[in-house]
């Protein structure tokens, strides 16, 4: 009771006014002091709901996480990864932005996503200060072709035998740069065709007999019914794909459990 009472008259000297009103068989609450009472509940309840919702994000009941993703992943990987992601975890929100590499980096650096994805390959590899990054997989490089071309009765194709061939390319893209290399390494200047500004219409120039293509294999998801892949052996480098975040974060669990989903996915996927 004395502690109580101290703490009351200290009360009353922040605030300046009486809390209570003393009578010798004890005391009762002032008009001031029932809207303190009034307002401390509130307060109470709103810690408490506080607490429950702390709780619901750590126990991954509740939150948004908000991705970012490159277009040929959110063709292929992305739905697995989702479903699997939403199977466990289904009170969390998932908000997905697809995007091109560069703004995709700026997005995670502004705060408005909270993972992202990230590509590159040998010779441009992407160092990054302001941004943490961690291998998910490797993206094989495939020949692509029409189901009528001498070689799709194959089930792989030696590089060194592509020199009379033409080829269909993304324009200024560093899959381009794959190509090249490549016919550097096996002493051919490819003769190119066509040039396109995404990979539905690189499919669609193939299957026109504008010529083969070389891609990663995530492009061909969905594949057109009249094109096949084939594996290219000698292997051609392949395209690393990593998971990225602001250096420093500290990821939540809802982070790592959408991390989590993405590597089974990756990992379960043909070869």
């Amino acid at each position: 009771p004395s502690a109580v009472s101290q703490q009351i008259r200290r009360l009353e000297s922040e605030l300046r006014t009486p809390m209570v009103d003393r009578h010798p068989r004890g005391v009762t609450l002032t008009e001031a002091g029932r809207a303190v009472v009034a307002r401390a509940e509130a307060i109470s309840g709103q810690l408490r709901g506080l607490e429950n919702d702390l709780d619901d994000l750590a126990g991954l009941r509740a939150g948004t996480l908000r991705i970012g993703v490159f277009p040929t992943f959110a063709a292929s990987l992305l739905p697995s990864v989702i479903t699997r992601f939403r199977s466990r975890h289904p009170g969390v929100a998932v908000e997905v932005r697809s995007s091109r590499s560069a703004p995709l980096r700026e997005l995670l650096i502004s705060g408005e996503i909270d993972l992202g994805l990230a590509w590159d390959y040998p010779w441009n590899r992407a160092e990054d200060a302001a941004i943490t990054t961690e291998e998910l997989m490797l993206d094989p490089t495939i020949l692509l072709l029409p189901a009528t071309h001498p070689m799709a009765a194959r089930t792989d194709v030696d590089p060194a035998g592509l020199t009379s061939e033409t080829w269909v390319v993304r324009a200024n893209h560093p899959t381009t740069d794959v190509l090249e290399r490549c016919a550097r390494a096996n002493g051919f200047v490819p003769n190119i065709a066509a040039e396109t500004n995404d990979y539905p219409e690189l499919q669609a120039m193939v299957a026109a007999g504008f010529g083969i293509a070389m891609c990663p294999a995530l492009a061909t998801q969905p594949l057109r019914d009249d094109l096949v892949v084939r594996r290219l052996r000698p292997d051609v480098p392949a395209r690393r794909i990593s998971t990225a975040h602001s250096a420093g974060r500290t990821l939540s669990p809802s982070h790592q459990a959408m991390l989590s989903a993405m590597r089974s996915v990756a990992a379960g996927r043909p070869g």
